[in-house]
């Protein structure tokens, strides 16, 4: 995946400037930088939610991705939620077991972190040329977030990945390599 001198504003903003970023076949990259400076901009370029005002692009296909807001159905349990793009129920109920989440209850009846597992779950369980995780262990206490980041390494091993946090120790474990924008 390439982006090269993406500019990107909004109004009379200036968010993206020459930005460019490779991601390599299997490297996981982690974002980094204040609020404000575009991270989640990159994102949506890549995602095809936003166009650039100018730049080169060379994007993967098959991307799945985990964003700020969990976006589930909440009348689903999580089985479904998971099962809505990929009808693998074996491979979902086998990383919900990792995630420590029961597959068979409804979402409007979880807690913001098990609804959080849910969207992650939902992520890992598609196979994609990328995977993006936008601040994807925001709301989870300490252990959780151990565990969930042990899956999203084992599930997003050899596949590249982009990691946005404003965690440092999130991004060294994460990362091979840190971008700050």
């Amino acid at each position: 995946m390439r982006l090269k001198n993406i500019c990107k504003s909004f109004k009379d903003v200036e968010v993206l400037k020459d930005f460019s970023l490779n991601v390599g076949e299997g490297e996981h990259i982690a974002i980094m930088g204040k609020s404000g400076k575009g991270k989640t901009t990159v994102l949506n370029i890549i995602m095809g939610f936003e166009q650039p005002d100018s730049g080169e692009m060379n994007l993967p296909k098959e991307i799945s991705a985990v964003f700020q807001e969990n976006r589930l159905c909440e009348d689903f349990c999580a089985s479904s939620n998971v099962c809505l793009l990929k009808k693998n129920k074996s491979l979902a109920k086998e990383i919900f077991d990792k995630l420590g989440i029961d597959s068979t209850q409804k979402v409007n009846t979880m807690s913001g972190g098990q609804k959080r597992r849910v969207a992650l779950a939902r992520c890992l369980a598609r196979n994609a040329e990328l995977y993006i995780f936008d601040e994807a262990l925001k709301g989870l206490d300490e252990k959780t977030k151990a565990v969930a980041m042990t899956v999203i390494k084992e599930y997003t091993d050899g596949k590249s990945a982009i990691f946005v946090t404003h965690d440092i120790n999130e991004a060294k474990d994460f990362a091979d390599r840190i971008v700050e924008i």
